[in-house]
């Protein structure tokens, strides 16, 4: 896992090393163990690495092949790497390391991209050169687990592991992208892209791109609703319930074997959920001594207690990491400026002190559970789309958005969405059409709603793995997004998934065979901090950057500070914007933002306590003629 930055003078003029050496050290954090420059006429790399598999100066990158008419900067791991260098060597390549880079690097070369991307088994985002045609080649594994940020300055195309790198080159200048950020407050942050920068871009998962003088060629070597055989999944459907779970065991178990490899040392991070503990039960298999971390936050319906449970039942050493209040707000900034964004749940702060006591203890690799909600259906919402299509399914509105969540009728917030990301209004029929044979269509719903959330739902959560774990040079892994396992899952039934009103039954089978009963059908928490934690930074707004650039008028901020006192969920999001403007646009730094939220936070007068009710509803942004004016200025004029 390690940090990449790199320069294309479109003109075929010499590429500005100086700017690379400017670049470079903001990603410094994601490879603490040594850093290269590489530059040869109109291309420039640089990387920052993190050791993980063959700790040799073998390995260091930039690398270039024996003839140094190859060259590869790269952010990842490739799992099945021992695979394609015995499958290269008998094809007479002969390697000097014993690392997955120099395997990705001859295969890339050796075979072409076109021919190797979709060989690849695991997490990756690389920039290789291919100097016999003069061609620059940028990708991004399947999920998107790995990230890679570009931008075109004019005279030439940049790009980086984060966009902060892109923004200490000297050409480029921090602005807000307008669009990306109303789509973000619209939409509560969930989307594919979780960029907010104007003038850049991501490459997409499962994509790459070919730059040479002639421009930029665009492509996909994965497609998630093309990966899809219909036929396949439709066969299935007729398959007995009793032959999927040994499948699935022995698919993830193969995923967590790949995982594990490494050549530093290997952790899990375990909630105390069934998708953790999963993976630290099949980890444990493979890897004897190893060790789990929790964060351990100061409230009632806090994972630590959960957690402990497990690993005591697996015989696995936990380390509770301690998250109160004044942590909590300690951590804001430095996720909001590790997240290049603001983060979107409160839990981003869990994950970054996990990631710093990893780092303390000299671990480098960090398993995680993430991505079986998407794939096996973990969420309430996959549950009501199955219910929802299997009790009206001829509703026409159900029809044009057949499980959408984000919007409902004509109101001004649909209004905004299908103005400004028509792709998230249409890409559900279009699931839904894809998966036409699926009956009954409560089925089709129900699958088709998974898929949607790995493109609208699971980004969010591996940008904040990778950008929370790297800050502290941890490499977070996701088992059970390895290619063979989310295979399986796509062309499962939706019966294997869901049973008895009951989601994940299939992971929830495997795991009542490793677990307590009493963990495998808990309820989900999903990594809970509380929205409480930001009581009182509502404060920060009121005179403040963000305030400024909504042009929120004076009497709006009257109502607007009372609002977010008892909106948590919009003051959370609110105020971390307001640190990501005032780090990325007026020069704060994390540590003197987070003196300031201590002291607002401090400030702030206690409310009298509350009999609390039944049944607590969840806080809604204001409507009407108040909910116009949290929507830009800018967005407003007609």
């Amino acid at each position: 896992m390690c940090g990449l930055v790199g320069i294309w003078r479109h003109d075929g003029g010499e590429a500005d090393r100086s700017a690379i050496g400017l670049m470079l050290p903001t990603v410094a954090h994601r490879g603490p163990d040594g850093s290269g420059i590489w530059q040869d006429g109109r291309v420039a790399f640089g990387h920052a690495r993190l050791a993980v598999i063959d700790l040799t100066e073998a390995s260091a990158q930039p690398m270039l092949t024996a003839d140094r008419t190859g060259a590869i900067v790269y952010n990842g791991e490739i799992y099945n790497y021992r695979e394609l260098r015995r499958e290269l060597e008998r094809e007479g390549v002969s390697f000097r390391s014993a690392g997955d880079t120099e395997v990705l690097l001859a295969a890339l070369h050796h075979w072409g991209p076109k021919n190797c991307l979709d060989r690849l088994n695991g997490m990756f985002a690389f920039a290789y050169l291919d100097r016999r045609e003069g061609a620059l080649w940028l990708a991004r594994d399947k999920m998107g687990i790995k990230p890679l940020i570009v931008a075109d300055t004019g005279a030439e195309l940049i790009f980086a592991s984060e966009a902060k790198a892109l923004l200490a080159h000297p050409r480029m200048t921090p602005r807000v992208d307008r669009v990306e950020m109303a789509k973000w407050l619209l939409s509560r942050g969930f989307g594919p892209r979780q960029v907010m920068f104007a003038g850049m871009d991501e490459v997409e998962p499962g994509s790459v791109w070919k730059v040479t003088s002639g421009g930029v060629e665009k492509s996909r070597f994965f497609d998630l609703a093309g990966s899809i055989d219909v036929e396949r999944l439709t066969a299935n459907a007729s398959v007995g319930l009793d032959v999927w779970p040994n499948q699935f065991r022995e698919h993830l178990e193969q995923s967590v074997t790949l995982h594990l490899e490494s050549d530093a040392p290997v952790a899990v991070m375990c909630s105390g959920g069934v998708d953790s503990s999963l993976i630290a039960a099949y980890a444990k298999d493979g890897l004897p001594g190893l060790r789990a971390y929790v964060a351990d936050v100061a409230w009632p319906g806090a994972e630590g207690d959960q957690a402990a449970r497990v690993c005591q039942h697996l015989g696995i050493p936990l380390r509770r990491v301690g998250i109160d209040q004044s942590r909590f707000l300690r951590l804001w900034p430095h996720a909001v400026w590790s997240c290049d964004a603001a983060p979107l749940r409160p839990s981003a702060m869990g994950v970054l002190a996990v990631a710093q006591a990893c780092h303390a203890d000299g671990i480098k690799v960090l398993l995680n559970g993430e991505g079986s909600d998407e794939l096996f259906a973990g969420y309430d919402w996959h549950r009501s789309a199955y219910r929802r299509w299997r009790t009206r399914p001829s509703d026409d509105a159900f029809v044009q958005a057949p499980f959408n969540l984000i919007w409902s009728g004509d109101d001004i917030r649909s209004r905004w969405m299908i103005a400004l990301d028509p792709d998230a209004v249409l890409r559900p029929r279009r699931l839904m059409e894809h998966l036409g044979a699926v009956e009954p269509p409560a089925d089709r719903a129900f699958l088709a709603r998974g898929l949607y959330d790995l493109r609208y739902h699971l980004p969010w959560i591996l940008h904040r793995l990778d950008r929370l774990g790297m800050a502290a040079a941890i490499e977070t892994r996701v088992p059970f997004l390895e290619n063979g396992l989310f295979d399986f899952a796509f062309h499962l039934p939706a019966r294997a998934k869901l049973q008895r009103r009951q989601g994940k039954w299939l992971v929830k089978q495997a795991a009542a065979q490793r677990l307590p009963a009493d963990i495998v059908y808990a309820r989900k928490k999903g990594f809970p901090v509380p929205l409480a934690f930001s009581s009182g930074t509502e404060q920060l707004i009121a005179g403040g950057l963000l305030a400024d650039f909504m042009q929120w008028p004076a009497d709006a901020m009257e109502e607007i500070i009372p609002t977010l006192r008892r909106a948590s969920g919009l003051r959370f999001q609110l105020v971390g914007l307001e640190l990501w403007f005032r780090m990325f646009f007026d020069g704060q730094t994390p540590d003197a933002l987070a003196e300031t939220l201590m002291g607002v936070a401090k400030e702030a007068k206690p409310r009298p306590a509350k009999t609390p009710r039944r049944r607590q509803r969840k806080p809604q942004a204001p409507e009407g003629a108040r909910a116009w004016r949290f929507i830009p200025a800018f967005l407003r004029r007609s």
